[in-house]
């Protein structure tokens, strides 16, 4: 059986390397970048915070790129901020096309202090500042399981094949 992993969490919290790292363990693997996708739309572009047609759509390519991806027999792992309503919307879509498929949903999180110290370590143009916060607010005020929560706080890069082992192995991931 296919997995589709879903890495989420507010901007700086290691969504990318993890993601990146995650689909490198796979022998057949996608990995889908959702910024990529978000900002394929050139004219009339919005940020996805600020337009839900925009996030909407950004949701579907990702559904129908991830259901392209399993029926060519990779596993398929998203990089995106991904609530838990557009992971309901997604799980359904692809479940409406694909019976043996399994989603897996994290959420990375740290402490604010620590999400303020790696946003600062990035390259400035992907600094989001205040944006991360806004991030873990939202994340807090939509409800979200705490099974689906990655407390990665005191763990460090070094740490990383153990968070991915987490990723794979642990059920409580699975949506």
């Amino acid at each position: 059986m296919r997995r589709i992993y879903i890495i989420s969490g507010p901007a700086g919290v290691g969504k990318s390397t993890t993601s990146k790292r995650l689909a490198e363990q796979f022998e057949h693997s996608a990995y889908i970048e959702g910024d990529v996708i978000n900002h394929m739309v050139v004219g009339g572009y919005l940020p996805p915070w600020e337009s839900e047609e925009s996030l909407a759509l950004v949701w579907e390519n990702i559904a129908d790129l991830s259901v392209n991806f399993v029926n060519s027999d990779k596993d398929v792992i998203i990089d995106y901020v991904a609530f838990p309503s557009d992971i309901e919307k997604l799980s359904e879509k692809v479940h409406s096309q694909l019976k043996q498929v399994e989603i897996i949903y994290v959420v990375l999180w740290v402490d604010r202090t620590e999400l303020l110290r790696r946003d600062a370590l990035r390259i400035k143009e992907h600094q989001m500042g205040d944006r991360c916060l806004a991030l873990v607010e939202e994340f807090e005020r939509k409800g979200l399981s705490e099974r689906f929560l990655y407390d990665t706080t005191n763990l460090k890069e070094t740490n990383l094949n153990e968070i991915l082992w987490n990723i794979r192995e642990n059920s409580r991931f699975v949506y």
